[in-house]
């Protein structure tokens, strides 16, 4: 992608994002990428109070688009692995990231990973810290809040993928592979899943609660918790060729 991007000057909601859509269309646009990527911005910022304060660019691999001249607050929608990423950038006003920056609504538009201890919290836990720039990346979303010239530097935060049930079951891991399928590229990890899906559907030899499974595969890792506290914990881990292991391998009742 080279060049600087084609700019339209609507508001990014749905009757803006359409219009630049039929404007690609009388264009002939074969990117099939970047008009995907246009339809998925239309649903996901459909009737987000944020369509008037924000510009949206979408992009593909060959083709940048903006939407808006709203400066303020900026989010891109384009394609990484064949799943929708999203990157927001909000500028701050002071000479650093306060409380009153961090707002819920722009974490909204993503899925978090962390469904013990979200990435807004984890952002409003750390902005008392008088920060320049703060970025938290959560999955395939990031946000990077900061001030408007150059910060010193930059505070990473980087969540955890945790699920939590009240109890470990086979319907409530199927509910949790449902959304890594959505969310995740990582076969890897649903692989684990399906190991222990399969366990709890046909043996009676796993816990449901006051447990913990370690999930590890490709390079990434996801955890699942029982709400009891845990007493016993496993490994479950999917190697390079899709083997599947859980240690230790005899489990405690």
């Amino acid at each position: 992608m080279s060049g600087a991007p084609e700019t339209f000057d609507v508001h990014p909601d749905t009757q803006g994002i359409l219009s630049v859509k039929q404007k690609l269309k009388e264009k002939a646009c074969k990117d099939n990428v970047l008009l995907s990527n246009l339809d998925i911005s239309e649903r996901m910022f459909r009737h987000n109070p944020l369509d008037e304060a924000m510009t949206l660019q979408v992009k593909s691999e060959c083709q940048c688009l903006k939407i808006g001249k709203v400066g303020g607050v900026i989010y891109t929608v384009s394609a990484e692995d064949g799943k929708t990423r999203i990157d927001c950038c909000v500028y701050c006003d002071g000479d650093a990231v306060v409380d009153a920056d961090v707002k819920s609504i722009y974490f909204s538009v993503h899925s978090c990973q962390n469904q013990m201890r979200s990435c807004f919290t984890e952002a409003k836990d750390v902005v008392g810290s008088k920060h320049q720039a703060l970025k938290i990346t959560c999955n395939r979303f990031s946000i990077t809040f900061t001030i408007r010239g150059v910060p010193d530097e930059i505070k990473t935060i980087e969540t955890k993928c945790q699920f939590k049930l009240r109890y470990i079951t086979a319907e409530g891991l199927l509910e949790r592979k449902c959304w890594m399928q959505k969310e995740k590229t990582n076969r890897h990890l649903i692989a684990c899943l399906d190991f222990l899906i399969e366990k709890y559907l046909n043996t009676s030899e796993y816990p449901e609660s006051n447990c913990r499974f370690i999930l590890q595969g490709n390079k990434e890792m996801a955890e699942i918790l029982s709400e009891s506290p845990c007493t016993q914990q496993y490994i479950v881990i999917c190697d390079e060729y899709s083997k599947v292991s859980i240690y230790p391998p005899k489990l405690k009742l």
